[in-house]
């Protein structure tokens, strides 16, 4: 048998005297140490350890769990007599399949990590009624995340639960073929369900409400939006109970007969756990179009334009406050200080470093290699030769770590809060900006549409270059066609932008860019064609389509109610599948790689309109997409919805093969007769799956093919370790095959430091470099800190470091160098925490890593690739060995540094495509 179970807020059961006697004292012992686990928070990293207690999803016969709080007890016996009444088996306090969270309002942070580490091991949840309403705000946000919904408000009144047969959305069909018939004359008393995230499904709705949900379903929980069992109509409660069970292909199992008022017991937990063959779901909702893995960080449901879009900050404190720090809280505030000095130790590594000749000599004096103490232990290490504030704000961030848990423990919350909010001040306030960053990078810019039309001439945009040069970087994606309007004068495009008639600001950009050693990559609105913001700026009414729409009316993408103009960000698009809107793309870009010599091409808003299934909002109804689709299909797809199970699955391959497409042919054009032109995609980073859902756009596949040689990535964040979660996933190489990857930084919206903060951020990541958004936002502060840390003389014709797109082998080589500066340095002020035995370990085989990639670098070959792959592979292997002393007291350090290794391996991988295999 296996056990299926509800949970319930265990608060209130905290002795061993409210175990039933029939149990033994073993018995009670063992169950009063679960329950006190439970409650003080440490049981989440436990139950990860023991399998046993999380059986995978099978169909055996099913028995509930029930756990009682003091919160459900006035419904107790309500509930459990409407358990007994509807024919279902129950038992309390088991943690495996299904969990049932019946009306409660309060749950702590330690059950949350319960639950959320169960979950991960694949249960499930059914929960009823205003669940964590009562909680504190980051246990709601937990539970948003764990069963894709929350309780908004309270009806005024019953109301009838309507099963939502008729779906739009294919996943919503696959989530829903699993509900109820509409219990007919039966009401209960509830609440409207919010949609959490993309993957969230009404199966139901509140009868004559508008569509207001009733009941939410997820692929692993079952959100059920009334008070489940204390009121109302048992017709519903059963069959929605059962319905929520069987979804999951459980049978049910026989009903126990319910307790009474005067003496509800607790029934002892079972002893033992039969554990079947794991097995799939019967019903998988349709989540994902692509084999590679879902990323975290869920897109939102709804979308605006990218350039109005910024990841919220995570955290809030308040300095002042003495409101209790809650678990998950507290976590937080170690994870952002912890990050933030560590980002902060690596900048000022980096800075201090830049002039240091690599010397990892194993005769080292003593003093200069970390020592150990009398019992076998790393002695004190001597601080670095700093400024003083500096050093005190380490001091200060570390022993406010240190001291962290006993104020919490202690119950002097505002004071936890104030010495961490001081920390983090002086952090900020005392932030590395001084010291050349040596390594080479991708260090890029899009240098925007309002900027080129501001410099007005040659002369104004020079000005603009000269400043882009002091400050080091090396790639410009200059805006080169916006709103259907090339920024030049076109023999191809109906128009040129008016705001630049009488001069050519690609000519004299790509002429200024040469001048100064910088690239120059042609910015290119792909799909997008007309702009309402920009009809504002040219005296044009805001339906204006643009002069190419204007032209060719035919060629536009069109949504589901007929419409050309996107509601939502006042743009209007191309039809990717039509063969002539496509020509004209080509041939817009082979102008500019022919007549300009532009250094590269990136590729913006290559994908469809954002669009929501579940509100019926679909893009893609052009002439030619239905015409196509209809001689793939026999059904033309204005005949179609979600509901239409594979053909819906058809339409959506359909339209993101329309970009593949594309994507592919750009690549091949220029291959074909621009070899040296890069390739890259400004792109969003939300998960795949939800990506090609939502707009069509999967990057990976251009990646892992080999078709683009740069992925940048959209990463805007308002603080950084947001900025870090959203980027780490994306910097692997089942995502990336052989391209490159660097993510960007909106300044609009970041303070200074921030700002630089997260491009340390960046560099500590295994990323090909950053690109700031946009010189627009380029204040005096930011010019500075660039000139300061990357800058050189304007009129430099080359580069310091080599750009890593241009030429990845080199760049592996001066990367690496960086790295062994960066270990010189510490070594040499008895920072860095290794035994002589190990250093010498470190010494040999970083030498002889060292010598290959330059081999490499200077005479790219096959044999001399895999020498290199071998040896750093080799290196990666052994350096955590090497390393593990540093790493007690550094490890966010350590882990920069293995993630630089990865960025060799990247850049190795794209060498051998981009250097050896185009020969």
């Amino acid at each position: 048998m296996v056990w299926w179970v509800i949970l319930v807020s265990m608060q209130q059961i905290k002795k061993p005297d409210r175990i039933p006697e029939a149990c033994s004292q073993a018995q009670k012992k063992r169950f009063f140490t679960f329950l006190q686990r439970v409650l003080v928070g440490t049981l989440a990293s436990t139950l990860l350890n023991l399998s046993i207690l999380f059986p995978s999803p099978s169909f055996a016969e099913v028995v509930l769990g029930v756990v009682r709080s003091s919160e459900n007890s006035p419904d107790w016996v309500k509930i459990t007599t409407r358990l007994w009444e509807s024919g279902i088996a129950y038992k309390p306090i088991n943690l495996e399949d299904v969990l049932f969270l019946p009306n409660i309002e309060t749950l702590s942070p330690a059950q949350i990590k319960v639950l959320e580490a169960w979950t991960k091991q694949g249960g499930r949840l059914i929960a009823s009624g205003p669940v964590g309403r009562s909680s504190p705000a980051l246990v709601r946000q937990s539970l948003r995340s764990l069963l894709g919904a929350y309780w908004a408000f309270p009806l005024t009144q019953r109301g009838a639960v309507q099963p939502r047969t008729r779906c739009r959305d294919l996943a919503c069909t696959a989530s829903s073929n699993w509900v109820p018939a509409e219990q007919k004359n039966a009401s209960v008393q509830g609440g409207v369900l919010i949609p959490a995230d993309a993957n969230s499904q009404t199966v139901a709705t509140w009868k004559d409400s508008s569509g207001s949900s009733a009941a939410i379903a997820t692929d692993r929980a079952t959100y059920l939006g009334w008070r489940w069992g204390s009121d109302g109509s048992p017709n519903i409660d059963s069959a929605w109970l059962r319905a929520s069970i069987a979804r999951w292909g459980g049978t049910i199992g026989a009903p126990a007969k319910p307790p009474t008022a005067a003496a509800p017991p607790l029934p002892n937990p079972p002893s033992r756990v039969t554990r079947n063959t794991p097995s799939s779901p019967r019903n998988t909702p349709l989540s994902r179009l692509s084999p590679s893995p879902p990323l975290p960080e869920p897109v939102p449901a709804t979308f605006t334009d990218p350039s109005d879009q910024s990841a919220p900050a995570g955290l809030d404190v308040q300095a002042n406050s003495n409101k209790p720090i809650v678990s998950i809280e507290a976590y937080l505030m170690r994870q952002e200080l912890t990050n933030l000095l560590g980002r902060f130790e690596s900048a000022l590594t980096a800075a201090n470093s830049g002039n240091t000749a690599v010397n990892l000599n194993a005769a080292t004096p003593p003093q200069l290699v970390a020592s150990t103490n009398s019992v076998g232990e790393p002695a004190q290490s001597r601080p670095l030769v700093l400024q003083g504030a500096t050093t005190r704000a380490i001091a200060q961030a570390r022993q406010v770590l240190q001291n962290f848990d006993q104020l919490l423990q202690e119950q002097k919350y505002a004071q936890a809060r104030q010495q961490w909010v001081q920390a983090r001040q002086l952090l900020w306030q005392n932030y590395p900006q001084e010291g050349q960053r040596v390594g080479a990078e991708i260090r890029a810019v899009w240098l925007d549409r309002g900027t080129i039309v501001a410099a007005r001439s040659e002369q104004g945009l020079a000005a603009v270059f000269d400043r882009l040069a002091a400050a080091g970087i090396n790639t410009v994606f200059f805006e080169t066609l916006n709103a259907g309007y090339p920024i030049y004068p076109s023999q191809v495009a109906p128009q040129q932008n008016p705001l630049t008639v009488g001069w050519d600001p690609l000519e004299s950009a790509v002429k200024l860019a040469r001048e100064r050693g910088m690239e120059l990559h042609a910015w290119i609105w792909t799909f997008a064609t007309g702009n309402k913001r920009h009809n504002t700026l040219i005296g044009k009414p805001g339906s204006y389509p643009g002069p190419v729409l204007s032209a060719y009316p035919n060629w536009a993408n069109i949504d589901n109610k007929g419409r050309t103009q996107n509601p939502n960000d006042g743009k209007f698009y191309l039809d990717p599948a039509n063969p002539e809107a496509r020509s004209y793309l080509l041939r817009i870009i082979n102008e500019i790689t022919s007549r300009y010599k532009v250094d590269g091409v990136q590729l913006d808003y290559i994908r469809y309109p954002f669009q929501d299934d579940n509100a019926g909002f679909v893009y893609g109804y052009g002439a030619a997409a239905r015409q196509q689709f209809k001689q793939l299909t026999g059904t033309d797809p204005v005949n179609i919805s979600p509901s239409s199970g594979n053909l819906w699955r058809q339409w959506v391959e359909f339209k993101t093969n329309q970009i593949n497409s594309f994507v592919a042919e750009v690549s091949q054009l220029l291959r074909q007769n621009y070899p040296r032109t890069i390739l890259s995609v400004a792109v969003f980073p939300h998960p795949e799956s939800q990506r090609i859902y939502k707009i069509q756009q999967n990057w990976e596949v251009w990646a892992r093919q080999g078709i683009v040689d740069l992925i940048v990535p959209m990463t805007y964040a308002l603080d950084t370790n947001r900025l870090q979660r959203i980027t780490e996933p994306l910097a692997k190489e089942q995502m990336l095959g052989s391209a490159l990857i660097s993510p960007s930084v909106k300044l609009l919206t970041l303070p200074e430091v921030v700002a630089i903060d997260q491009i340390q951020a960046l560099r500590d990541l295994p990323t090909g470099g950053y690109a700031i958004f946009a010189v627009e936002s380029i204040n005096s502060g930011m010019q500075g800190f660039f000139n300061r840390t990357q800058g050189r003389s304007v009129r430099s014709t080359s580069a310091s470091e080599p750009i890593p797109y241009r030429q990845p082998f080199a760049a592996a080589a001066s990367r690496y160098t960086a790295l062994k500066q960066e270990w010189s340095f510490l070594l040499a002020n008895n920072q860095l925490r290794v035994s002589e035995s190990e250093l010498k370990v470190l010494k040999s085989r970083s030498d002889e890593l060292g010598l290959a990639l330059s081999r490499l670098a200077a005479t790219p070959s096959g044999e001399s690739l895999a020498t290199a792959k071998r040896l750093l592979a080799s290196f990666q292997s052994q350096f955590q060995s090497s390393m593990r002393l540093h790493s007690g007291e550094n490890s966010y350090q350590v882990q920069t540094w293995q993630n630089r290794l990865e960025s060799l391996d990247m850049l190795l991988r794209y060498g051998e495509r981009v250097e050896l295999n185009r020969r």
